[in-house]
């Protein structure tokens, strides 16, 4: 079986698999301290799906040049978060989680660290590197380098248009993030994916079940993977460019394409036709729209 359709086959056959048996991902703890100020930091961490029902966590705190203290007096039982509130950040200071599996206590399973005078926020920042005249939309989080940690797959447009305006857009990028914001990949789109809020679905899934997810979204010819290979015809240009036709900026024709990327290099690993296809574009609203294009041009 051919790569693409091993590909697709893992899609359309998602939901029967989930039924069928539910493929996890492969996560570790995921452990994150967030610095509240005063002396408070927030940690919280993951319940994963193959920890027993019985388990519960001793929560740490190790400051550069000092021993490990211990932060709760029982382990932890009824949740996975725990606010410290005698932290004193002004060296680096690391947050690490161990399971106590049977009255048993493991080895760690994930840690958080700050630089000294770490900032106060409420959330956790992540610093992108956007091309210039580019904004943040949607995004979507995944495993996408096999380490265990999520990822993040970002959206970013230039003039994007909502699905009625009519008018010539910029071009969507997807970027891949590490959390301390280092950008994996960018994949460009390119001008024959209409831009917008309501345009570009992705979807962001360990569709062939080796730890790193795959990335799928309809590409169109000009579509620039993360390894710099055009999809299709790269001169193609199917918008509408006649600035007073009704459907000026609109992408009425021309092929469209479904690709899944590689969630590490953000290269293309298969590309087949979009399903499905565009069909009649007269025929929404039946003989009535039809009847009011002809009477108004």
């Amino acid at each position: 079986m051919s790569r693409i359709a091993f590909l697709c086959c893992s899609i359309l056959c998602l939901a029967a698999t989930v039924a069928a048996q539910r493929q996890m991902e492969h996560l570790n703890r995921g452990v994150v301290a967030i610095n509240q100020g005063e002396g408070k930091v927030f940690v919280s961490w993951r319940w994963l799906a193959s920890d027993p029902d019985d388990i519960a966590f001793n929560i740490y705190r190790a400051a550069e040049g000092i021993e490990p203290v211990k932060l709760n007096m029982t382990p932890l039982t009824t949740a996975t978060c725990f606010t410290d509130t005698k932290a004193t950040l002004d060296r680096k200071t690391s947050f690490f989680v161990r399971p106590v599996i049977g009255g048993h206590e493991q080895k760690d399973s994930g840690s958080s660290t700050f630089p000294s005078n770490a900032p106060v926020r409420s959330y956790l920042a992540v610093p992108l590197q956007l091309p210039q005249g580019y904004t943040a939309n949607d995004a979507s989080v995944g495993d996408l380098d096999g380490d265990g940690d999520y990822e993040i797959v970002l959206k970013s447009e230039q003039r994007p248009r909502d699905t009625a305006s009519t008018g010539l857009t910029g071009q969507t990028i997807l970027q891949g993030y590490k959390l301390d914001g280092a950008l994996l990949w960018t994949i460009n789109l390119g001008r024959n994916i209409r831009e917008g809020a309501h345009y570009t679905p992705f979807m962001v899934y360990d569709l062939d079940g080796d730890g790193i997810a795959e990335i799928a979204c309809k590409t169109a010819d000009g579509t620039i993977d993360g390894k710099g290979k055009v999809i299709g015809d790269s001169n193609a240009d199917w918008r509408d460019t006649n600035s007073t036709s009704r459907t000026f900026g609109r992408i009425l024709k021309g092929p469209e394409y479904f690709t899944i990327f590689d969630g590490r290099t953000g290269a293309a690993l298969a590309t087949t036709n979009y399903v499905p296809p565009r069909g009649d574009l007269g025929g929404w609203g039946g003989k009535r729209w039809q009847w009011r294009q002809r009477q108004h041009g």
